[in-house]
């Protein structure tokens, strides 16, 4: 009961701080001491600046940096004081880009005062003001020009890095499209709505990844572009694994113009062909399931449920040799959902049985003899294989001849003389 009391008692004072006329007079904060160290497993960026009671159960890190000023709303526990540690949930956050913000009843903004910036806190029409400190992140130029792209499906998106970390701003291509989105660091994952997403966020090299079509079609990437020269991230880099299971894009130039996009998923190969003509719908998949293209263009995936899939084309008619490119390979850690197995290739035709003739079946048909009388398929008129058609065939016919020729004299010769 007596801590309830405490609680009971505290709350009223804040509240009648609170509720006290203030007739346009601001009212500086009383803790401008900056936090020395985070608290045990909270994230550093998120303390970094000087942490104020705004309200009851309710705390302000007010910094300034190079990106501009900022102000993050922390839930803390009954009976803060400066030094205490406070949860890692940011409430709000306030910045020149979204300088309001409701919380526990606290109407808040970010405005300007004298030559910086202030938070101010509006509770039944009574107003505390909290003034943010100087600028200290270095030059205002530590964010990257934007890099513009086109998404299709009627979107685009800004890309920016700060010190703060990778941003993707989409918005519609439409002049009265109100519908938004920003990926951050924080926050990189995309609404259900569209496939879109930040890989590798708090790393060296972020990634900006979408796809606005279903199916089997593969993943488009952009880097995010670099921090000027002499900025650095204001959070400890840390390359995460692959989000994603699908492997970079390989573009090739196919001739003829045509273009195709190489990727290799856990589904197995895709090779989506296009055309290089920007006017052109023309376009077509292949996949470990239909490896073979139309009969329009030679193009096919060679070995599609092998380890290593081979995309074939050739554009060219006549005998000009094909073209190949290896698939590109999986991210780090993520394998084929299929049993990998090699393609087997084309049987070679068995050689023939056929017997050659020799000199000894010759010799063996004509001993004990007088009269060579052609006999079962000699006599029919039976050709020899193909493969019996070298020299010792030809030796063995004539050896045939010669027993011939010499069994026929003997016999004139015995008639003469008898």
């Amino acid at each position: 009961m007596r801590t309830a009391l405490r609680a009971s008692i505290a709350a009223a004072v804040l509240a009648g701080a609170l509720l006290a006329p203030v007739a346009g007079t601001a009212y500086a904060a009383t803790t401008t001491a900056p936090v020395a160290a985070a608290g045990a497993g909270t994230a550093p960026e998120t303390h970094a600046g000087t942490p104020v009671l705004i309200g009851p159960g309710v705390i302000a890190v007010l910094r300034n940096r190079a990106e501009g000023p900022e102000a993050r709303i922390h839930a803390a526990s009954d009976g803060w004081k400066p030094g205490d540690d406070y949860t890692d949930g940011v409430l709000a956050t306030l910045d020149l880009g979204h300088p309001k913000a409701s919380v526990n009843g606290l109407e808040l903004e970010l405005v300007k005062s004298g030559k910086g910036h202030a938070l101010t806190a509006t509770k039944d029409g009574a107003t505390k003001s909290f003034p943010l400190p100087a600028g200290t992140a270095g030059p205002a130029e530590c964010v990257s020009e934007v890099k513009h792209l086109n998404l299709g499906a009627g979107l685009l998106v800004e890309l920016t890095m700060s010190t703060e970390g990778p941003k993707a701003f989409m918005h519609g291509d439409e002049p009265g499209e109100t519908w938004t989105q920003t990926l951050t660091r924080t926050s990189p994952q995309g609404s259900p709505n569209y496939f879109a997403r930040i890989d590798n966020p708090s790393g060296a090299k972020p990634v900006f990844e979408w796809r606005t079509q279903g199916g089997h079609v593969p993943s488009h990437f952009a880097d995010f572009p670099a921090l000027p020269k002499g900025c650095t991230p204001g959070y400890p880099l840390h390359d995460n694994e692959s989000t994603t299971c699908v492997s970079q894009i390989k573009e090739i130039n196919l001739g003829a113009g045509l273009l195709v996009d190489l990727t290799m998923s856990t589904e197995g190969p895709v090779a989506f062909m296009y055309s290089a003509e920007p006017g052109s719908t023309w376009k077509q998949n292949l996949t470990r399931y239909n490896p073979q293209g139309s009969p329009d263009y030679f193009a096919r995936i060679n070995d599609p449920n092998g380890a290593k899939p081979v995309f074939e084309w050739k554009t060219q008619g006549g005998d000009v040799p094909s073209h190949f490119k290896d698939f590109p390979a999986l991210p780090k850690g993520c394998t084929l959902e299929h049993t990998v197995t090699k393609e087997t290739p084309a049987p070679k035709p068995e050689p023939s049985t056929a017997k050659p003739v020799t000199t000894t079946n010759v010799a063996t048909q004509t001993t004990g003899q007088t009269t060579v009388v052609p006999q079962g398929s000699v006599a029919a008129g039976a050709e020899i294989a193909s493969e019996d058609t070298d020299d010792s065939t030809t030796v063995a016919a004539g050896a045939g001849l010669l027993a011939v020729f010499a069994a026929l004299g003997t016999t004139v010769l015995r008639r003469r003389r008898s």
